[in-house]
């Protein structure tokens, strides 16, 4: 634990020292995984597929604020679902107008849990979502994480439609087919309401102040994860597999745990109760200071010194007499 602490805070401040070149630096790498995700899911326009287009993308995300990654990616989409149908183009405008009106305009800083959402749910990790979110967004993940389960959702019907080749059927109806498969689909709304209440539940206790809170709410996030999935799924009549959303629940508890060491530790041994008051209130103020491996270290160090120059003092005295 102390070795990855230490390792945490050589990682932190090297960030913060060099800020300016770093944060550029991980928001092009973080906008470089969306769009070759999304290019995964859907590769329908061969202009995306080209490296140096996705490269130029990246470069401009790098150099704007998270919200335009959101905004690009949903271009990259809308790009390619136009060019199988224009019927589905169009729903995918509308779903994308209804996130930025109902969401990406008041929380901006929530842009990339409805960014990585979908691409956690392509490497299947569907139930790890709420846990990783819950560490991220807190409660203001809940609606990103419903609109990135849909639009992954979303993509995988859309492959389905070209891949059997519906599209060739003059009857075929290609939003009426995802409106069945997505908006209908109860394995979807299992997952986005057992989603909703676990990152909720997750986040009141999180933010409760009792030691080891943090902790605590990724633990009972997990169990509550297992259970919700399992009861909301059988309620609504879809199938589930027990053994998947156990080893998702633990993936996301281990992964959740990672996010909060990197985030911050706290010294409980530590901790500090303060009561004053003015003309007016009473205060009450508990003080728990971070884990700080650094300081811990320049603390040890100033320490040591004092002590060997108050025992050189001593040894002066001593000669003297």
């Amino acid at each position: 634990m102390t070795g990855l602490l230490t390792v945490r805070d050589a990682i932190r401040d090297f960030l913060r020292k060099y800020d300016e070149i770093t944060t550029p630096v991980i928001r092009f790498v973080a906008a470089l995984i969306v769009f070759y995700s999304i290019n995964s899911m859907y590769g329908y326009s061969g202009l995306f597929e080209k490296g140096i287009v996705v490269f130029l993308l990246a470069v401009i995300c790098a150099l704007t604020s998270d919200t335009v990654v959101v905004l690009l990616g949903g271009i990259v989409v809308l790009v390619n679902v136009l060019g199988i149908s224009m019927e589905l183009g169009i729903m995918c405008l509308v779903l994308f107008i209804l996130i930025y009106c109902m969401y990406m305009r008041m929380f901006p800083e929530c842009a990339w849990v409805l960014a990585f959402v979908p691409i956690m749910m392509m490497l299947k990790m569907y139930y790890a979502v709420p846990l990783v979110v819950m560490i991220f967004a807190g409660a203001s993940g809940i609606v990103p994480t419903a609109f990135g389960v849909l639009l992954y959702y979303f993509a995988t019907h859309v492959r389905d439609i070209v891949d059997g080749k519906m599209l060739d059927d003059e009857d075929f109806q290609s939003y009426k087919y995802i409106v069945d498969e997505v908006v209908k689909n109860k394995a979807v709304l299992a997952l986005i309401i057992s989603a909703t209440i676990v990152i909720l539940i997750a986040s009141i206790i999180y933010k409760l102040p009792f030691n080891y809170s943090w902790y605590v709410a990724i633990g009972v996030g997990g169990v509550c994860n297992i259970l919700f999935s399992i009861i909301v799924n059988s309620a609504v009549g879809a199938d589930i597999s027990a053994g998947s959303v156990f080893i998702g629940s633990l993936i996301g508890i281990v992964l959740a745990l990672f996010v909060q060491v990197c985030k911050r530790v706290a010294d409980y041994s530590k901790k500090e109760s303060v009561q004053f008051e003015d003309d007016d209130f009473y205060y009450y103020v508990k003080a728990i200071p971070k884990y700080n491996m650094g300081k811990k270290k320049s603390d040890t160090q100033t320490n040591k010194k004092a002590v060997s120059q108050e025992t050189r003092k001593k040894m002066d005295t001593k000669a003297n007499r």
